[in-house]
């Protein structure tokens, strides 16, 4: 019989946190979330779930909810292409470095580390595997803040395991999902290369098994795991299927990587500058993180995560991509 456990969740307003949280309590865990003071509570509110709020980089606070937890799992992370190089630090680097030395201090017997993929670069190689070096230079700074807060809890005397997920959809992915429905509903998508790159898909279900995996698992200590589908799909496929699915007719807005990054480049510092004097918000259209994502091989080998934690996608992409769609229809109603 799997022993109960009382778990801090960290993000767990976010996309990943809110199902984690939710299959925490279907385990009969008891589950502590970390929130901002203005996050989303809605969808956390259950009988074995307390609600924590504060920031994670006031080291009084975060030592206070980790007193008498056993495990952290530590999904929140500012997830930016247009965010400052303060912003992005404090979140994924300051918060990390204060939840790994409060975990000391408290006797946190695991700590999860949800990282990404992005900590490889973007090589365009096949089956990349958790031998391959992470990158010395980004294009922006999220994967570099991640790697970074990956050194640290690597380096930490805590029990840990680091999960790299690749690029997660599912029900509730409002950034993905949500934006690529906005985008064919409208008639037209854009695409690097005409969309022909793996696009290295994880289902959120999927990420969730293995970090379940990883919590009573003595192979998962100390280690590194990449997560994803281990499918082939690429994104003009991904694109289609959502389109097909939603009854939409789209125009395909192709780029060639060149031009496309360059343009990226351009937008981000013309944002930038325009945001520090106005504080807009409004996202530029395009940036060098997401030109490499969608015009670069995305492609991770789990035969680690296989053979280390017994994790199989459980959950394939026509199944995946279905329920995303249905959830996608019942967000229009």
């Amino acid at each position: 019989m799997v022993p109960s456990l009382k778990v801090a969740v960290t993000g767990a307003s976010g996309f990943v946190g809110k199902r984690l949280v939710e299959r925490l309590c279907s385990q009969g865990h008891s589950v502590v979330c970390l929130l901002r003071p203005t996050s989303n509570a809605l969808g956390l509110e259950r009988p074995q779930v307390e609600l924590k709020r504060g920031f994670l980089t006031d080291a009084g606070f975060v030592g206070e909810v980790l007193t008498g937890c056993d495990v952290v799992i530590h999904c929140a992370a500012l997830v930016s292409d247009w965010g400052t190089v303060h912003e992005i630090k404090t979140a994924n680097v300051g918060a990390t470095r204060i939840l790994v030395k409060e975990a000391a201090k408290c006797g946190i017997s695991h700590f999860i580390h949800v990282s990404t993929t992005d900590v490889y670069g973007h090589s365009g190689k096949r089956g990349v595997s958790e031998d391959h070096r992470p990158a010395d230079k980004f294009a922006n700074w999220y994967a570099e803040t991640k790697k970074e807060a990956e050194g640290i809890v690597s380096a930490s005397s805590v029990v840990h395991t680091i999960l790299r997920p690749a690029t997660i959809y599912g029900p509730g992915s409002k950034t993905l999902v949500g934006e690529i429905a906005k985008a064919v509903e409208s008639g037209f998508m854009l695409l690097i290369d005409g969309g022909k790159q793996c696009a290295g898909l994880t289902y959120i279900d999927n990420l969730i098994d293995a970090i379940e995996l990883t919590l009573f698992n003595e192979n998962a200590f100390g280690e590194v795991f990449n997560v994803s589908d281990a499918s082939s799909v690429t994104w003009a496929e991904f694109v289609d299927h959502i389109a097909l699915g939603l009854g939409s007719r789209y125009r395909k807005i192709s780029l060639p990587y060149p031009l496309a990054f360059r343009l990226g480049h351009f937008l981000e510092s013309g944002y930038r500058h325009v945001r520090g004097v106005t504080g807009l918000q409004t996202q530029a259209l395009l940036s060098r993180q997401a030109v490499q994502v969608l015009g670069v091989h995305q492609d991770f080998s789990i035969d680690k995560a296989r053979s280390r934690l017994g994790f199989e996608p459980a959950v394939p992409f026509d199944q995946g991509i279905e329920k995303s769609i249905e959830w996608v229809k019942g967000q229009m109603l």
